[in-house]
């Protein structure tokens, strides 16, 4: 190998050292949306947007929850509720559902509503959605 490609060599690799690894685009310390999809059913849909607009919302605002939209979808399976939650952080998120699924009148409110109409929920997806760094500015931070 002739001097002068040794010598690009060795200066390519000291310069690709020299410049650091593409950073992870996540951010990591800022808010975090969580997105919850609920599978519900045709013949109790009714009774659960009632429910959630009546009780479930009211309720996890109380707790700290920032509902951003709700919306309703529809799959092959059936009708879907779907959901996006801003939190200031997880731990505040994982904090806020415990305090909510310990919430003795949501437990109160789960038992009629069931005993009354059947179940409303089938599947739940549930997803802990991280920012970009490249997202837009302003439209959900």
């Amino acid at each position: 190998m002739s001097r002068a490609i040794a010598l690009t060599l060795c200066l390519l690799s000291v310069v690709s050292l020299a410049v650091p690894a593409r950073a992870d685009p996540v951010v990591r310390d800022g808010p975090v949306h969580q997105l919850r999809i609920y599978r519900i059913y045709d013949r109790t849909r009714v009774a659960f947007h009632d429910r959630f607009r009546g009780h479930a919302a009211r309720i996890m605002a109380g707790h700290g929850f920032d509902i951003v939209a709700m919306w309703e979808s529809r799959s092959e399976e059936g009708p879907e509720f779907v959901y996006l939650l801003r939190w200031q952080d997880e731990a505040t998120m994982k904090a806020a559902w415990e305090r909510f699924m310990a919430d003795p009148e949501w437990a109160a409110i789960k038992r009629a509503t069931a005993a009354e109409h059947g179940q409303f929920v089938g599947d739940i997806e549930d997803r802990t959605l991280h920012l970009v760094d490249y997202s837009p500015p302003g439209r959900v931070r």
